[in-house]
């Protein structure tokens, strides 16, 4: 029996679907930590208090603001990378769909043909006079 072409590629698009979802799930996962380093920063740039020499605080202050810098910019790449992980979860269900589509034309399109054989054996078995 020929292989259904449909099918194979059905397959191969259920295992698209599935990397693209582990590869979101861990985009998110990187988002998430990426959020509490963020968060982390923020906070022990808001605890420490000035203290009495200027200048410490001063390079605590510019070191502070850099880590803080670095991980705002981290947690925007980890936002545009799990957005892209969506956006190709997207597609490959949208490919998933088109190829529903197909198979429901393809179905349809069978019932029709056994239809037509049907009504032509019909019309064969009748009578001629």
């Amino acid at each position: 029996m020929p292989r259904d072409p449909l099918s194979t590629l059905a397959k191969l698009r259920a295992i698209d679907v599935q990397a693209v979802q582990r590869g979101l799930a861990e985009a998110r996962a990187a988002f998430s930590a990426q959020q509490r380093a963020t968060e982390a920063a923020e906070a022990v740039l808001h605890a420490e208090q000035p203290g009495s020499l200027p200048f410490t605080y001063g390079a605590f202050l510019a070191c502070g603001l850099a880590v803080r810098q670095a991980q705002r910019a981290a947690l925007a790449r980890a936002e545009a990378a799990q957005e892209a992980e969506r956006e190709a979860l997207a597609l490959a269900r949208g490919a998933e769909k088109v190829l529903g589509i197909l198979r429901e034309r393809r179905a349809a399109q069978h019932r029709r043909l056994a239809a037509r054989r049907e009504q032509a054996r019909l019309e064969d078995a009748l009578p001629r006079g």
